[in-house]
């Protein structure tokens, strides 16, 4: 069973603040005091998917977050770009609209993880750290990965997913690659998979990162890791099919800077969600001591 702790309100209420893009409009919640952390979501999820893990944070940070372009209750265009490299020029983008101070952090998981290394690469002398639940790894690819980037892009894939959808029972399937607590999966389909199947400018929306995605998008994120000189903690469910064990732990000898690894028994791709006293603290801890270094 997973665990439960507080929920923040203020994620699960309309946002006082927006970031305009241009191209897209994403909510913009400021939570909590301190040193600066933004945390930066996957796919299908948007800022909801912490909404566990901020009470905690934000008692010693101020956490920021968004919706990215396409997510949750963002608003987007025709010429939002698209893709992992869209997705990380608009969170960079965003960056520069945020209430930062010069030294901020990155808490990220799932394809999130990828734009927030991609961005903190291009700015390493403001990064304090970054903290990362299960994401992607360069150059190791699961077969539920790449099966899942090439069935998205058969002819008719967006109908057929748009179709399936419409099937709670489906919705729910594809939790359990993710999750392990029915009820978790329960909660997390209402937030997010249910609102795509009844309207289909949400399901658009959530094809801003999936048009045209290739596994070969996140190699380049290794030349990112070599980059990154601000100490990085992997806190990783050793249960994900997504982005197993072995390969994350081989993806450590990537980054320039010094890197904890962290298991999380019994987790899986969300293991935030599932584990949130347990994420949280792990996040504390690494931040505590990255903001009081040089």
């Amino acid at each position: 069973m997973a665990e439960r702790l507080p929920v923040s309100a203020a994620l699960l209420e309309a946002p006082e603040r927006h970031i305009d893009l241009g191209h897209a409009r994403l909510p913009y919640w400021i939570i909590g005091e301190g040193p600066d952390l933004v945390l930066v979501h996957g796919w299908p999820a948007d800022a909801r998917t912490w909404r566990r893990i901020v009470p905690p944070l934000a008692e010693r940070f101020t956490c920021h977050l968004i919706d990215l372009p396409g997510a949750g209750r963002s608003t987007w265009t025709e010429a939002t770009p698209r893709g992992c490299e869209g997705l990380t020029a608009s969170l960079g983008q965003a960056i520069e609209h945020m209430d930062l101070d010069e030294r901020f952090g990155f808490v990220a998981f799932d394809s999130g993880g990828g734009f927030a290394r991609k961005v903190a690469a291009e700015m390493p002398e403001r990064i304090a750290g970054i903290a990362l639940g299960n994401t992607e790894i360069p150059f190791e690819h699961s077969r539920l990965f790449l099966a899942a980037l090439k069935n998205g892009r058969r002819p008719g894939a967006k109908l057929l997913m748009r179709l399936g959808l419409k099937l709670r029972s489906t919705q729910l399937k594809l939790w359990r690659t993710s999750v392990s607590d029915p009820a978790l999966a329960e909660e997390m389909n209402a937030l997010f998979l249910a609102p795509m199947s009844r309207d289909r400018r949400r399901f658009d929306g959530a094809m801003v990162l999936a048009d045209g995605l290739r596994a070969e998008d996140f190699d380049t994120v290794a030349e990112a890791h070599a980059r990154i000189i601000a100490p990085v903690k992997l806190i990783w469910g050793t249960r994900d099919p997504w982005f197993p064990l072995d390969a994350a732990k081989r993806m450590v000898e990537q980054f320039a800077g010094p890197v904890d690894f962290v298991e999380i028994e019994g987790g899986k791709l969300f293991a935030h969600e599932e584990f949130p006293g347990r994420f949280s603290a792990e996040v504390i801890e690494h931040f505590t001591a990255a903001f009081d270094g040089p």
